[in-house]
């Protein structure tokens, strides 16, 4: 029988969501207490929620005021998607002499499950979509070998979370049909090139909108 999840927990989602989807926006303060009311939780498990989500960047403590939500800047996501870019290169060059099928798997039915969300008109689309696209890069990591690298690229993807979320395209399965054609081919250098190209295109969609 699964476990509830903790108010911890419980709160934490809520408030990531809502800082994702733009409910609660940039600048917005959260004051603990008030948040303990509104979920029914003590402050304790409300504090630590809040620390969570500062430890991912979501958040800012702001000593004897609260919390804020910072903003994206352009400076910010020029640096996220850069090092995407080194890391994600390297990491599909490494998976590549690692490759099994079972990777080919993965990705052609996390493609698929993006297909499958577009015709679903619900709230939760843009979640789904961000979390289907989140995993796709994160098989690749791991088929890397590297787990430095996975952990470092699994903390930017933490960093850009907000803004993938405003990507018109972000539950397109079209986009990750040249990565993986490549892998399945073999070709390093096309692989790495695919993914390089996929990256540049969602960093220019990106600064058009945040």
């Amino acid at each position: 029988m699964p476990q509830r999840p903790t108010k911890k927990l419980q709160v934490y989602e809520i408030l990531k969501q809502a800082i994702i989807s733009g409910e609660i926006k940039p600048g917005d303060i959260l004051n603990e207490a008030e948040l303990a009311q509104k979920y029914e939780t003590g402050k304790t498990p409300t504090r630590e929620a809040l620390l969570l989500l500062t430890h991912e960047n979501l958040l800012e403590a702001l000593p004897r005021v609260g919390y804020i939500v910072p903003r994206l800047t352009t400076r910010d996501l020029l640096e996220i998607f850069s090092l995407r870019a080194l890391l994600e290169v390297e990491a599909i060059g490494l998976a590549m002499d690692r490759l099994t099928p079972d990777v080919i798997t993965a990705l052609e039915r996390n493609n698929l499950e993006e297909s499958q969300i577009l015709s679903d008109n619900s709230p939760q689309v843009s979640s789904l979509a961000y979390q289907l696209n989140r995993e796709f890069h994160m098989i690749i990591a791991r088929a890397s070998g590297n787990q430095r690298l996975e952990k470092m690229l699994r903390d930017l993807l933490n960093d850009l979370e907000r803004a993938l979320s405003f990507d018109p395209y972000i539950a397109d399965p079209a986009q990750h049909l040249e990565i993986i054609a490549s892998l399945k081919a073999r070709d390093k250098s096309r692989a790495q090139e695919a993914i390089r190209a996929h990256l540049n295109e969602t960093r220019l969609r990106i600064l058009k909108v945040v």
